[in-house]
């Protein structure tokens, strides 16, 4: 839970749209969606098919988890266990997640990043935005060596805190996007998929702990369940604190 992570996010983008705008809007909670059954039922179908494109992609086993009644956002989800591989459907984006520090060979990592990104935007029609590079995902997973210049004129502009925009080329659109990921949304979101994920692999671990299993395997399955649980909570906890109590960046 506290290694660094490579993050991608698809959402929908219009032409010439903003990624700061784009990403703010794809994370804006919608209550109506939340509670809708057609829209529920269209985005499990919706990963469904993305789950069959990953598993041409993804080696070795995979941990999937679809909704099943409405009041979330939060459509499917897939875990590559050996690499630790994530993608998960929102009802208005989708994301990519590898640890940075995952097992196996990079070339073999990357294309099935590659490969993830494209399951998941030919089946929604979303763009890739790159968290690390802070621009659109051009198809290479790699920190970047140094910040890139905002292309787009005024891409920081009617962004809330851009006292620094008139520095701020690429640092500048990488905290746009960090400070979306930071929105209560996105964070309660990630918060309840670690915490279904926790409760299913703990019991899991119990369930295998019963029956007499206690070789290594049980023991990092339980491990891995207490602290998806652990991270859950603080997450749920942390986005219904108020916006007053976050700490401010210089």
């Amino acid at each position: 839970m506290g290694a660094m992570s490579y993050d991608i996010t698809l959402c929908p983008r219009r032409p010439g749209q903003d990624w700061e705008e784009a990403l703010a809007t794809a994370d804006a909670e919608d209550t109506a969606v939340e509670t809708d059954e057609q829209a529920l039922a269209a985005g499990v179908e919706t990963f469904r098919r993305i789950e069959a494109r990953l598993r041409e992609v993804v080696d070795g086993e995979v941990e999937t988890w679809v909704a099943e009644e409405t009041g979330g956002d939060v459509y499917g989800e897939l875990r590559a266990l050996d690499t630790g591989l994530q993608v998960e459907l929102f009802d208005r984006s989708a994301s990519v997640t590898v640890p940075e520090d995952a097992p196996g060979d990079a070339a073999t990592l990357d294309a099935q990043v590659r490969g993830a990104v494209e399951a998941v935007r030919q089946e929604t029609g979303y763009e890739a935005y790159d968290h690390h590079r802070g621009e659109t995902f051009d198809g290479t997973v790699a920190a970047p060596a140094a910040p890139a210049t905002v292309e787009t004129a005024g891409a920081s502009e009617g962004a809330e805190g851009a006292a620094a925009g008139a520095e701020a080329g690429g640092p500048g659109r990488r905290a746009a996007a960090d400070a979306a990921r930071r929105n209560p949304a996105s964070l309660r979101r990630r918060g309840w998929i670690y915490l279904v994920l926790g409760i299913v692999i703990t019991i899991l671990a119990i369930q295998r702990l019963g029956s007499g299993d206690t070789g290594a395997l049980t023991i990092i399955l339980l491990v891995i369940g207490v602290l998806d649980l652990l991270g859950g909570a603080l997450l749920v906890a942390v986005s219904q604190r108020p916006a007053a109590d976050e700490p401010t960046t210089d």
